[in-house]
């Protein structure tokens, strides 16, 4: 390791970061995750104890099958994928917000980005908090004027653009996301779309692509790593 990166290490003491920030980040956020996960299941205990209504027990059981079977590969895959540029607070932030993918991991990408500093480092993290952070509060405010005001919009729109919106407004967030990161390490970029694209082409299910995709990448970075030769300072290569 070198001197600089040393220096830009040791650039916030490990003892006050973890004292003032990781814990009071921890606690607040185990609770407030706990707190929303609780208040999901107050809807229907209300309609139980007020009207008397309960979905079959098949049914639920059918049901809750059927999500796990789709949800169960994100609940692993998504905390190891977004850790990295995410941190802590952004990871608990993002998971209580929603919209990850196509939201909060763009703006704490930018936003570190424009900071000059490196994912996964603890200025990354504290950049990411920030922008995850105003990324919320602008989409409070977004989606009031979008429920206001974007049906009146949109029903000015020709159907042409309405489905141009809908086919490609998330392929085109995605495409940006990966392309900021591929400025990054361009080296990674060929095995990340060959192991996302071919299970693409050959149709195999989510569940299988996605693990893949995810840890297949992980896996051949792991492989090209080379202590001392792969670290950069924070910033360095960066537009």
């Amino acid at each position: 390791m070198t001197s600089e990166i040393k220096a830009i290490q040791d650039d916030i003491d490990p003892k006050v970061y973890e004292e003032e920030y990781s814990k009071p980040v921890h606690k607040i956020g185990r609770i407030t995750c706990l707190v929303a996960a609780a208040g999901m299941f107050l809807p229907s205990l209300w309609l139980y104890l007020q009207y008397g209504v309960f979905p079959p027990v098949d049914a639920l059981v059918l049901g809750m099958g059927l999500a796990l079977t789709y949800a169960v590969p994100f609940w692993i895959i998504e905390p190891i994928s977004y850790y990295p540029t995410l941190g802590n607070a952004g990871m608990y932030m993002s998971m209580l917000a929603g919209n990850v993918s196509n939201m909060r991991l763009p703006c704490a990408a930018v936003a570190q980005a424009v900071a000059g500093v490196k994912e996964g480092s603890k200025k990354g993290e504290l950049v990411a908090t920030v922008g995850i952070a105003i990324s919320i509060w602008l989409s409070i405010i977004a989606v009031f004027i979008g429920a206001v005001g974007t049906g009146w919009i949109v029903t000015s729109f020709s159907p042409p653009i309405v489905d141009a919106f809908k086919r490609f407004l998330l392929p085109a967030v995605f495409g940006a996301v990966f392309g900021q990161f591929v400025l990054r390490g361009p080296k990674y970029a060929p095995a990340a779309l060959i192991l996302s694209l071919v299970p693409l082409y050959l149709k195999w299910p989510a569940y299988v692509t996605i693990p893949l995709a995810v840890f297949g990448t992980m896996l051949f970075g792991r492989l090209l790593y080379r202590p001392g030769k792969t670290q950069t300072q924070e910033g360095e290569g960066r537009p």
